[in-house]
């Protein structure tokens, strides 16, 4: 029997991310290619819908993290930590009770094809939503769309 070669975490992380992030891109866009952008956000909506995968991994993290509550500050909390785990770098740029403002820096989930830049929104929603009903989430700019960097802004409704 050959001798176990032993690969650093940091690598078996990189190569994974790496995986994930190239077969996101190419099923996102043989999709569009195939069917049309519409189709392709259709089908990734529905992707991540099933089975609340989206909800479940948003629960999980919350409960390993122990991040409390439902308002604005748990929801930052909870990105810190989703931010990490994907490799993204982000800032907090305002917050309040009601309103949190952030920008995203880097994204290895960037995406070319403008037409299909909405996925991040749907993706970012069920999160929300899964974290507090009552929050709603726009991006005035995106890299996906042309933007040199991502901005966020979720607000409270009460």
């Amino acid at each position: 029997m050959a001798k176990k070669m032993p690969i650093p975490w940091e690598l078996k992380y990189n190569y994974m991310k790496g995986m994930l992030t190239t077969l996101f891109k190419s099923v996102m866009y043989e999709f569009r290619e195939r069917y049309g952008a519409a189709a392709a956000l259709e089908f990734y909506e529905g992707v991540w819908n099933r089975d609340d995968r989206v909800k479940n991994m948003t629960t999980t993290l919350k409960e390993v993290f122990k991040i409390e509550g439902n308002d604005l500050e748990a929801i930052f909390n909870w990105y810190n930590i989703f931010w990490e785990l994907m490799g993204l770098e982000g800032s907090r740029l305002e917050q309040s009770p009601t309103l949190l403002r952030f920008k995203i820096t880097k994204c290895a989930w960037q995406t070319d094809p403008n037409d299909i830049s909405d996925w991040v929104l749907i993706f970012f929603n069920i999160v929300v939503k899964t974290i507090n009903p009552n929050v709603t989430v726009e991006r005035p700019k995106g890299m996906c769309a042309g933007d040199p960097y991502c901005e966020y802004v979720y607000k409270l409704e009460e």
